[in-house]
């Protein structure tokens, strides 16, 4: 990890142990490795997997820790190459993280990478949110979601995974959701609010990114 990268989460209130760098570096080695196999991220982003992915996924560590307690469950809706799910679970060794894909070739990474990286706290599963019924309703105390598509089409099911009290967090572009009447409606329906938004910049980038919260009541 770079100096800008070491600023960047300090400034975020991030303090990763020597141990924690070492496995995200091998996180991205595997990646790296794998990538022409399982097709995980664009080749373009390749030279950019620090700031661009790893960060991004550290964002969360500071919201997670607040709005978690020790020994709660999070599920990765959307897990692809590993992002947030990985560092999130490298960076919180107490929480433990379930990772969902619906490829079976990306689960597979995922299982491997786990295994690699000797995280404890990780499970891969190959299932789609909003299929999988009894397996996903209400067993979560949070939800993340990041690159997985339109926010007001993946809400509902990500809502639909969370126990009562729990909190789901989407990565995103913009700073405001509840502006969308489908979205205003989706938090409707599953008894649930828009709790707050966090907006934070990545190194070399002057536009703002959107981490937003929002509860299940």
């Amino acid at each position: 990890m770079d100096e800008i990268s070491r600023e960047t989460l300090k400034k975020w209130g991030i303090a990763l142990t020597k141990e924690q760098e070492a496995k995200l570096e091998l996180f991205k080695a595997e990646l790296l490795e794998k990538n022409s196999r399982f097709n995980l991220i664009s080749q373009n982003d390749t030279g950019d997997l620090w700031p661009r992915h790893i960060l991004d996924a550290l964002a969360g560590v500071p919201l997670l820790s607040k709005l978690l307690k020790p020994g709660d469950s999070v599920a990765d809706a959307g897990a692809g190459a590993g992002f947030p799910g990985i560092p999130l679970a490298v960076a919180l060794e107490t929480f433990g993280f379930d990772l969902w894909d619906s490829s079976l070739k990306r689960q597979q990474f995922l299982t491997w990478t786990a295994a690699r990286l000797k995280l404890k706290n990780i499970r891969a599963l190959h299932r789609r949110i909003g299929q999988s019924g009894t397996l996903e309703d209400g067993k979560y105390g949070a939800v993340v979601e990041r690159a997985m598509g339109k926010l007001e089409n993946i809400l509902p099911q990500c809502l639909n995974m969370l126990k009562a009290g729990g909190i789901f967090l989407a990565w995103q572009s913009c700073g405001r959701a509840e502006d969308s009447p489908s979205i205003r409606k989706s938090l409707e329906s599953h008894h649930s609010r828009a709790e707050e938004t966090l907006e934070y910049r990545l190194p070399n980038e002057e536009k703002a990114r959107f981490i937003l919260v929002f509860r299940k009541n």
